[in-house]
């Protein structure tokens, strides 16, 4: 069924109504999903041929990939929650609630952007925080380690 029937059979279904999701989002979500997938895959066996040769110390092209490699999994989580998210409006429950009828009465707006503002503080604060700590501590280095002490064997 195309996008022109299923808009008809919605209409006729719950009334008049946009009942399409953002195709242009469903569309380079999935594709975005799909395509780091395959990046982080096809990243995986190249370090494991290299792995394999012996040479994953030497490979600073891989290596370089590998950093950047980090954050495909958090793009492809967010493309994933757009494609999820995007694809089931205007419903909150399919066939029986809109998004448009999800609003809460009596949350004002300035309730709102108050909670939104202290969670957003919150957050930075214990990224501020987080980041002092990890500079105090990498500065420091790590500790001299002692050399061990020969210990007599336990004789019974």
């Amino acid at each position: 069924m195309g996008l022109n029937e299923l808009q008809a059979s919605y209409e006729q279904q719950y009334g008049p109504g946009n009942y399409i999701p953002n195709v242009f989002v469903q569309y380079w979500s999935m594709r975005v999903m799909a395509y780091l997938a395959t990046g982080i895959v096809l990243l995986s066996l190249w370090g494991a041929w290299l792995l394999y040769r012996r040479r994953l110390a030497e490979a600073k092209w891989f290596q370089r990939a590998a950093i950047w490699a980090v954050f495909m999994p958090f793009v492809m989580n967010t493309a994933g929650w757009m494609l999820t998210e995007n694809g089931r409006q205007p419903w909150i429950v399919q066939g029986l609630m809109k998004t448009a009828d999800g609003i809460s009465p009596s949350v004002s707006t300035a309730e709102i952007v108050i909670s939104l503002t202290v969670f957003a503080l919150l957050y930075l604060a214990l990224g501020i925080a987080d980041l002092v700590l990890m500079l105090r501590y990498a500065r420091r280095g790590l500790p001299v380690e002692k050399p061990a002490e020969t210990v007599p064997a336990l004789t019974y």
